[in-house]
């Protein structure tokens, strides 16, 4: 059987990491099917403890996903990788290329599931290799950026988290650092779940169709009713447009003539953004209500019966929150971002309005609020969307996607 090296950070994570996690280990997990899975853990583990990365490991072993045997001889001597902070920051380079000196490569083909570590590339000098990302790797127009960027987070240099930091973090590091990487250990491949993150990079690649999948147990919340009522969760910080939404909320009830409620789920992402949102509310007199972050079945049942997810993202590489409403029967309107636009466009249940055009996005969402159940349940349930939830409903589909574009250039 072939032989297939892993090079990831996130298996030995023990804590939720996000949807490019989920990702990868649902991908990884049936390409055994195909190959003969060696994982290599990337340098970023050295950031959790000895136990926990041991317990970790073994966990891994006993799934049936067999871990380099040189991992555990770097576990005594981890001390010198584990690095947290700004050392973590400025020193990662110099650990990645440590670690891969250490671990002997015997595989065929090295392969990284959700790029997040520079390890793939020094590995990759000991085999081909290529990777997938999820969010653009960089921005390749640093000024379109910087200039998108200073509208949805807006002018504030007190935050520490501004639009100067991540600004800065891709013009004079994330950018010349990739463009030498791929430049010097160039990858066989780079594939991404969605058009968009390719293009925002400025890269050429291959697109992962299905990119993702979501729980087939989702459909069977569809077609239960409706209730009064717009939702939006996420991440609740810039990126996801969170302080446009109050903004959007009172010209939707400009345009109905009525207040509607909006019901928000997730956690805010920090003091400030928190204090800004809710600024708004008090000052525009919305009817909010704010769950938290809610359990899985909670979620579905609130997105189920809302008449429309309302998703002004900034940054996303697919967005499953947009595929998950779908799923469960609810339409959207969304920002036109690449990745949104590669996704979705097509679909009658995703209205796609250019980016920041908040009138555009009360307009369309105030069309579907005044939709009644039986013309929404029709929107959701066409051929054209069914098929669509259909290729997405399975995480096979995407590993599928996934091996076929490993052969192709193994």
């Amino acid at each position: 059987m072939v032989k297939l090296g892993i090079v990831y950070n996130n298996f030995l994570s023990p804590q939720f990491a996000g949807g490019g996690s989920v990702h990868a280990y649902e991908v990884v997990t049936r390409l055994r099917k195909t190959f003969d899975i060696v994982y290599y853990p990337s340098s970023p583990v050295f950031i959790w403890s000895k136990d926990v990365l041991e317990r970790r490991a073994k966990d891994l072993e006993r799934q049936g996903i067999k871990v380099a045997p040189d991992f555990y001889t770097l576990l005594d001597d981890m001390e010198k990788y584990r690095l947290t902070g700004v050392k973590r920051f400025l020193y990662a380079d110099r650990i990645a290329k440590e670690v891969s000196e250490k671990y002997t490569v015997d595989v065929d083909f090295l392969y990284e599931p959700d790029h997040t570590s520079f390890d793939i590339f020094y590995l990759g000098r000991k085999a081909k290799f290529g990777l997938t990302i999820h969010e653009p790797l960089f921005y390749a127009n640093s000024i379109r950026y910087l200039r998108r960027l200073m509208k949805f987070y807006g002018i504030n240099l007190s935050t520490g988290r501004g639009f100067y930091t991540r600004f800065l973090y891709n013009t004079l590091y994330a950018k010349p650092k990739y463009t030498r990487l791929l430049k010097e250990y160039k990858p066989t491949f780079i594939a991404s779940v969605s058009k968009g993150s390719l293009e925002e990079s400025g890269l050429q690649g291959e697109v992962i169709v299905p990119g993702n999948a979501f729980d087939p147990e989702l459909l069977k919340y569809r077609n239960r009713g409706k209730e009064e009522y717009v939702v939006f969760w996420s991440r609740l910080n810039n990126d996801k447009g969170i302080h446009e939404i109050p903004d959007i909320m009172k010209i939707i009830y400009s345009k109905l003539g009525r207040k509607i409620k909006l019901v928000v789920m997730g956690k805010f992402f920090d003091k400030y953004n928190e204090r800004r949102f809710w600024s708004k509310v008090k000052k525009y007199d919305l009817d909010v209500e704010y769950l938290g972050f809610v359990e899985r079945k909670r979620l579905n049942e609130v997105v189920s019966k809302a008449k429309l997810l309302i998703y002004p993202t900034h940054v996303d590489g697919f967005s499953l929150a947009v595929l998950e409403a779908l799923a469960l029967g609810t339409p959207v309107v969304a920002y036109g971002i690449p990745a949104i636009r590669s996704v979705y466009s097509g679909l009658e249940a995703v209205k796609i309005v250019e980016e920041f055009d908040k009138e555009s996005m009360a307009l369309e969402s105030k069309k579907i609020i005044s939709m009644n159940e039986r013309e929404i349940e029709d929107m959701m349930n066409n051929e054209t969307l069914l098929s669509f939830l259909r290729l997405h409903s399975s995480w096979d589909n995407v590993a599928e996607s996934v091996r076929k574009i490993i052969l192709k250039y193994m």
